[in-house]
C-alpha cells in the first residue's frame, strides 16, 4: 500500500495556525517573518494556512524568532511534524479517505477523547467481527480486501487506549439500543462484543455511560461527536462523522458548544456502574430482568 510522505493536511493547518498565532504575538509582520527564512511572503502565508509543508528546523527558527522560549512547546510541535509521516496508518493510504487519516493522526496525539455515537459501539471499542459487520454494511461498495484492511485499521487504532505509557483517556456515551443484537448478525457476535466491552471497561482510562431507552430528550439527539484534547500547545477540536467522511471543528466556540452538549448527554445517561450492569444483562440475554 502507498506510504504518505507529508503530514496530514489537518496537522499542517493546525501547525500553521500556531505559527501565525505566535508570529502575531511577537509583533512581526508576515514579510519580516518570511525574511528570517529567506522566503517570499506568499510561501509563509501558505504555511500558516496549512497549504505548504515546513521542515522541523524551519519551525524551530521561526519559534525562536517569535520569542517562544518554552522548550516543551517547541519540542511538542517539532515532534508531531517529524513523526506523523512515519505512522502505521500510512501503510493504509490506499483505503483511507484523507479525513479518516487525519482523524487517526489526531486520535494518536490526543490525551483525552470524549465521544457520543448513539447507535453503535464506538470504533475504539469494537471487536474485529463487529467492525467487519459494520464496515460491510456500508451503502458504498466495499471489496473484501478493503473491508479486511479497514478492520485492521480499526483494531490498530485501539493501541492508543492500551499503550503502556500515556494511554489516551476515553469517555464515551452510547444509547441502550446499541446493545441490541443486530438483525442478520451471527448469534454470538453481539455477545462477544459486549464481553470485550466489559473487559475494556476494567481499564482505568476508559469509562462508558449508557443512555437508557427511557431517557428524556437531550441535546445530543441531533449529532454524533468526538472531542479531542491534546498536550500544549495544541488546542482541542471536535470531529463529526457523516456518510462521506467527517468534518473538523477547530474554533474555540465550536469546541465549547460541543463540550456543553457532551456534558448534558453524560448527565442524562446512566452512571458508569449502572451502565456496566445494563451491558451484563444484555450479554446474558436478559436486558429487562
Amino acid at each position: 500500500m502507498a506510504t504518505s510522505q507529508t503530514p496530514p493536511p489537518v496537522l499542517r493547518r493546525r501547525l500553521g495556525g500556531l505559527l501565525r498565532h505566535y508570529r502575531k504575538g511577537s509583533g512581526l509582520t508576515l514579510a519580516q517573518a518570511a525574511g528570517i527564512l529567506g522566503w517570499e511572503n506568499t510561501r509563509l502565508s501558505r504555511v500558516e494556512t496549512g497549504q505548504y509543508q515546513i521542515k522541523a528546523d524551519e519551525v524551530s527558527t521561526l519559534l525562536q524568532a517569535y520569542g517562544i522560549a518554552d522548550a516543551k512547546n517547541l519540542t511538542e510541535v517539532t515532534r508531531v511534524i517529524n513523526s506523523v509521516h512515519r505512522a502505521w496508518w500510512a501503510a493504509y493510504a490506499d483505503v483511507l479517505p484523507q479525513t479518516y487519516a487525519d482523524s487517526i493522526a489526531l486520535e494518536s496525539e490526543a490525551v483525552t477523547i470524549r465521544c457520543y455515537f448513539p447507535q453503535l459501539i464506538p470504533a475504539l471499542l469494537q471487536t474485529p467481527a463487529y467492525a467487519h459487520t459494520i464496515i460491510s454494511s456500508s451503502p458504498r461498495a466495499v471489496t473484501q480486501n478493503t473491508a479486511t484492511a479497514l478492520v485492521q485499521v480499526r483494531q490498530a487504532r485501539k493501541e492508543v487506549l492500551t499503550r503502556p505509557t500515556g494511554p489516551t483517556e476515553l469517555r464515551t456515551v452510547i444509547d441502550e439500543s446499541a446493545l441490541y443484537p443486530r438483525a442478520g448478525a451471527a448469534s454470538d457476535l453481539m455477545r462477544d462484543q459486549l464481553l470485550s466491552l466489559l473487559d475494556m471497561l476494567e481499564r482505568d482510562n476508559i469509562s462508558l455511560h449508557v443512555m437508557p431507552l427511557n431517557a428524556p430528550l437531550h441535546p445530543g439527539l441531533t449529532s454524533n461527536m468526538t472531542i479531542m484534547d491534546f498536550r500544549r500547545p495544541w488546542p482541542s477540536l471536535v470531529t463529526v462523522d457523516h456518510t462521506r467522511g467527517g468534518v473538523f471543528l477547530e474554533e474555540p466556540e465550536d469546541v465549547t458548544a460541543f463540550t456543553e452538549v457532551f456534558d448534558a448527554v453524560c448527565k442524562a445517561a446512566l452512571p458508569t456502574d449502572e451502565s456496566r450492569d445494563v451491558i451484563k444483562k444484555y450479554m446474558k440475554g436478559t436486558p429487562h430482568a
